[in-house]
């Protein structure tokens, strides 16, 4: 077994997460499928080997299982791309209603196939820009948004303030910079430093703090 995929296999292991055979071969067919529509469509940089995926996505995608409660809870993941963060935490935590929102078509076509290729339940994936699909009529409101590979700009404080419930949360996953939080408020969850992902942060804001202070 490659050392990047056994990396990923113990820290399952270390979440104390059952059946993990079962689960590695969940994210193994999820691995397969993304690097097939990975040559078609760009969802994930090309200059990275597709060993990598196994700690710099699976991994670095579950760290938030460590400090947040996913267990029946409605989650927007914002700028999904090819899944991520959102479809390794739905094949861990199942429990969970997940909508994946990207605004590029061929990148929503591509994880649609994917997400249906999985046959995961109570998944959707949505093509649209956040401030338009804030508006979108029937949506669910969300308890969780998670932001992994888009900064925050202050144009998006009133669409996520307005897709959060009252009680929700932005979830952002950051490394060393966090310029983009200098004018609002926020509370870190998670600081992590090793040898391959280098220095990882979760930071969480509050519905209310999503403005300029």
């Amino acid at each position: 077994m490659i050392q990047e995929k056994q990396l990923f296999e113990d820290y399952l292991t270390q979440l104390n997460l059952p059946d993990i055979p079962r689960l590695m071969g969940q994210f193994e067919h999820y691995h397969k499928l993304l690097v097939a529509q990975n040559r078609d469509v760009n969802l994930i940089s090309r200059k990275m080997h597709p060993d990598n995926y196994w700690v710099q996505h699976f991994l670095d995608s579950l760290l938030i299982i460590e400090c947040v409660d996913f267990i029946d809870k409605t989650v927007l993941d914002f700028g999904s791309g090819g899944g991520l963060p959102g479809i390794p935490i739905k094949l861990v935590v199942p429990e969970c209603e997940m909508v994946l929102l990207d605004s590029i078509n061929k990148k929503t076509k591509a994880l649609t196939d994917i997400v249906q290729a999985l046959s995961l339940p109570k998944i959707s994936v949505e093509c649209s820009r956040l401030e338009d699909y804030a508006f979108t009529p029937r949506r669910p409101s969300f308890d969780l948004i998670l932001c992994r590979a888009v900064p925050l700009q202050e144009r998006y404080y009133s669409p996520l303030r307005r897709l959060l419930k009252p009680s929700g949360h932005l979830v952002m996953y950051k490394s060393r910079t966090l310029d983009d939080l200098k004018d609002i408020r926020y509370e870190e969850i998670l600081l992590r430093t090793d040898d391959i992902l280098g220095q990882r942060r979760l930071v969480k804001i509050a519905q209310r703090d999503l403005m300029k202070r």
